[in-house]
């Protein structure tokens, strides 16, 4: 690919990008937590009970990150971290009743990206062709670049009904 083309590829990926990002900010903004805190929260909630190098692995960031998020979460009573009796080196994370009231929360929120998709997704059979050779190009894309454990994580949760 010639660098105008790659060049013109990635603006056009980083402007789709922030329109996802900028209504993330604003919807968990709206419930009182940061774009990453309600990230981690639908992480340990996907999981049921999860280990902080685990969130790392599939929230894409490093573990010294995950903690920083996790001790303001704790704070907020949302997450509480416990040991395990049989294993006291790795402690795992879970959500208390108001976390769950606070998933409950952002779940009420729609996304204009994800509106935009579906209607695009209706007027053709082409676009709905396309999109689904879109995802699958997303999905190789991220086993390349973050491995199939990633991707495992996120194909998994087709399978929850969230």
């Amino acid at each position: 690919m010639d660098s105008i083309r790659t060049h013109k590829l990635l603006n056009y990926m980083r402007g789709t990008y922030k329109v996802l990002e900028n209504e993330w900010q604003k919807n968990a903004r709206e419930i009182g937590l940061t774009q990453a805190e309600q990230h981690v929260m639908w992480i340990v909630y996907t999981e049921t009970e999860v280990t902080i190098t685990r969130i790392s692995e599939v929230g894409l960031w490093d573990v010294s990150t995950v903690m920083q998020v996790l001790k303001r979460l704790k704070n907020k009573g949302f997450v509480a971290i416990e040991k395990k009796a049989s294993d006291r080196r790795i402690s795992y994370v879970k959500l208390t009743e108001s976390g769950l009231t606070k998933i409950d929360a952002s779940t009420k929120y729609s996304y204009s990206v994800g509106e935009y998709i579906d209607e695009y997704r209706r007027r053709s059979a082409e676009h709905a062709a396309f999109l689904d050779e879109l995802y699958q190009f997303q999905l190789e894309f991220n086993k390349h670049f973050h491995g199939s454990e990633f991707v495992n994580w996120i194909e998994k949760q087709k399978e929850r009904d969230l």
